[in-house]
């Protein structure tokens, strides 16, 4: 594993508020969930938008672009922009990180 310091605060984190980051040349997008901090690829799959822009409702993430939706604890796609059931349809997964607080900070395994 390469657990990798993010500069965030975990209690800088709101529930159901993506922030993004840039680690290296990676977007990454924190959040909160359920008191829980998760990460997840920062552009979106479709057309690489960037989802530190998009909304986050019960646990699913909405691209800003083209309202493909993602499951924040998973990546798995949930709505394709093109209205095909998943997982069928054009969009991919997102790729999703395993994070953890130590001491304030996050971190996340890359």
């Amino acid at each position: 594993m390469t657990w990798t310091r993010t500069g965030v605060r975990a209690d800088e984190l709101r529930e159901e508020a993506p922030r993004g980051v840039t680690i290296g040349e990676r977007a990454i997008v924190l959040l909160r969930q359920d008191g829980t901090v998760l990460a997840v690829e920062g552009a979106c799959p479709h057309l690489g938008g960037d989802l530190a822009d998009g909304t986050v409702e019960r646990g699913q993430l909405t691209c800003p672009l083209h309202g493909a939706v993602f499951d924040v604890a998973t990546g798995e796609v949930r709505a394709d922009p093109f209205g095909l059931v998943p997982p069928e349809g054009g969009v991919g997964p997102l790729a999703v990180y395993p994070a953890r607080v130590v001491g304030t900070e996050v971190e996340v395994d890359l």
